[in-house]
């Protein structure tokens, strides 16, 4: 049993995750391993089903998945969100078995660790708790950086997480941004994410960065890396020539069609 109260947010990952194991969901069950009522767990189930993330069946005790459970997770996700959907999927085709990544938090990474095989027989290192519980739950080895919680996407951050990122070295970082200027490099919209992106690009070989259109030419507050430092921009086709006018050949740029 869980000591503390949730938030609805985490009630409402927990419940995802029992889905995404189990694919049912028994509310009397829960509510006791949450420490919450079971007419909690009702309106939270209710909540999800609205938003399309749940169809509830047998009366109501049971409930089973219709929706990516990114959107839940971040409330930016819905923007750009077909193009991250395309983009988190060609990106996942890159990723080869046996190799130990790098995952940053975020809407559009959230899509990509969705259309990651287990069979690939991966060493998934990541800050993101929702991309943690995700992954987890499908099998893959996950190595979680620790630390204090602090920022929308629920990601752990501070000198555990940072420690623990140069602990390892990957052959590929795969992270998110909120900007991709030619001037500035990447930037974030927040330090603590940034200061994590920074950490995990240093310490791998290769850096992918999953962006849509809306990121061209933006300078969020924090800074992230030089684009030098960018081994591939993964985009759309129909963002591709926008970030070649931007980028030139500072990296290489992939579109997902």
């Amino acid at each position: 049993m869980i000591s503390r109260r949730l938030l609805s947010i985490e009630r409402h990952q927990k419940i995802i995750e029992r889905i995404v194991t189990g694919n049912t969901l028994n509310f009397e069950i829960l509510s006791k391993e949450l420490n919450v009522s079971v007419m909690t767990i009702r309106r939270d189930v209710k909540e999800l089903e609205k938003q399309g993330f749940l169809k509830s069946t047998r009366g109501g005790a049971y409930a089973q998945t219709t929706r990516s459970i990114d959107i839940l997770l971040s409330p930016r996700a819905e923007d750009q969100g077909e193009a991250k959907l395309i983009i988190g999927k060609y990106a996942a085709t890159l990723i080869e078995p046996g190799e130990l990544i790098f995952i940053g938090p975020g809407s559009t990474t959230a899509q990509f660790v969705q259309f990651l095989k287990p069979e690939l027989n991966l060493t998934v290192i990541t800050a993101s708790i929702p991309h943690a519980s995700f992954l987890a739950a499908k099998g893959f080895k996950v190595i979680s950086t620790g630390g204090e919680i602090a920022t929308d996407d629920i990601a752990q951050t501070g000198y555990i997480a940072h420690d623990n990122i140069k602990r390892f070295f990957a052959s590929k970082t795969i992270i998110g941004t909120r900007g991709v200027s030619k001037d500035v490099g990447l930037t974030d919209i927040n330090s603590e994410i940034a200061q994590l992106s920074n950490l995990m690009v240093a310490q791998a070989e290769q850096v992918f960065v999953l962006a849509d259109i809306s990121k061209v030419g933006i300078k969020a507050n924090y800074a992230i890396c030089p684009l030098s430092e960018v081994d591939e921009i993964i985009t759309t086709e129909d963002a591709h020539a926008a970030f070649m006018t931007e980028c030139g050949d500072l990296c290489e740029i992939l579109a997902s069609k």
